[in-house]
């Protein structure tokens, strides 16, 4: 299998491609003396900016991810770098990978936006990354990743897409975020696993297993031409991930190879775990045989995470094991999101 892992955005682009560049440098690309000056990059330049129907590149304010798909294995490289410095009109990125440095100038040119780097420049328009499904292969050999997450209490099912909620908001959220431009940050270039659920309009209330709910791969994309970011998963809207719950434990069953952001997770990577529920007006109705519902709660939000603050890594715990105390949430009452264990292993 071909894998790409170039330091350079517009060589790592134009290698991989085969495509060619727009002729030389840009003298306009950054000749005043005021880009010298040391400044974040300007908002215009942040947003997912498309080269052609194979290559994508992210922008934002900490990082620069790029995607590209291999003509010759059908799988979409992902290659992620962490700004260290810059100024408004260029900046300094570091490849997570090799730690490797590069620096680039960034322009617009009308709607478009222009590359440099190394006298090549790369003209870009505004894109949509539809579907990041499909990950080349991880350099570690990680094939499948195992998560398990003990709750205090978990009920059989739970009612979804509930009367007294607001359509679009989120109900229900369990996953591990994955912080993967490792800049201490959740932001543009992560990766969650996660149950999702959103309040639908088109669905009337109904009672479902949590694990029904279904779990998938969310890429954290930068917002165009602004600051902040939103997540995005597989277009398809199927599943790209197994979960299933024994009692009050949750167990996701991850193949690596279903999103390319994937191949930069490893035992080293900064994480969290994370439970949330938003039930408004709870009833007060007791469901015999449960030890825990609505009627216990005085709260709409219930959060949990672990750790409580920042992040940490899979090589801090023996055997992957992590124990989390019991009732610390963040807020609320709920043993639905009370996390106690936490059990992550790499295959």
């Amino acid at each position: 299998m071909k894998v790409i892992r170039k330091l350079t955005l517009p060589a790592l682009l134009i290698s991989s491609l085969g495509l060619t560049a727009c002729g030389g440098s840009d003298s306009n690309a950054g000749d005043t003396s005021a880009e010298a000056i040391p400044a974040p990059l300007n908002a215009s330049y942040y947003g997912l900016w498309q080269l052609s129907g194979d290559a994508y590149v992210g922008i934002s304010e900490q990082s620069i991810t790029t995607y590209v798909n291999d003509p010759t294995s059908g799988c979409i490289e992902a290659s992620l770098f962490k700004i260290v410095s810059s100024t408004a009109n260029s900046a300094v990125a570091q490849d997570i990978k090799t730690g490797e440095m590069s620096n680039s100038t960034f322009k617009l040119n009308g709607a478009n936006l222009q590359i440099s780097q190394d006298g090549e420049t790369l003209e870009f328009f505004a894109g949509n990354l539809i579907d990041i499904t499909n990950g080349c292969s991880n350099d570690s050999g990680i094939e499948q990743m195992e998560l398990t997450i003990d709750l205090t209490y978990l009920p059989p099912y739970v009612s979804i897409n509930r009367d007294t909620q607001l359509t679009g908001r989120v109900e229900y959220q369990y996953g591990v975020h994955f912080d993967i431009n490792q800049n201490g940050q959740v932001d543009a270039g992560d990766v969650a696993i996660q149950i999702l659920h959103f309040k639908d309009s088109q669905s009337s209330s109904a009672n479902t297993a949590l694990a029904e709910l279904g779990a998938n791969i969310w890429a954290f994309i930068p917002r165009q031409q602004a600051a902040g970011y939103f997540t995005l998963t597989s277009s398809s809207g199927i599943s790209m991930v197994q979960v299933s719950q024994t009692e009050n434990r949750l167990k996701f069953t991850v193949d690596m190879s279903q999103h390319p952001l994937l191949a930069y997770v490893d035992d080293n990577t900064p994480l969290f775990i994370y439970t949330y529920l938003d039930y408004s007006q709870p009833e007060t109705t007791v469901i015999a045989d449960w030890q825990d519902g609505p009627w216990n709660w005085s709260s709409q939000f219930h959060e949990d995470r672990y750790p409580d603050v920042n992040f940490t890594r899979l090589n801090l715990h023996a055997n992957g094991n992590m124990l989390d105390a019991t009732n610390d949430l963040l807020r609320g009452e709920a043993k639905w999101v009370d996390i106690q264990a936490v059990h992550l292993s790499f295959n």
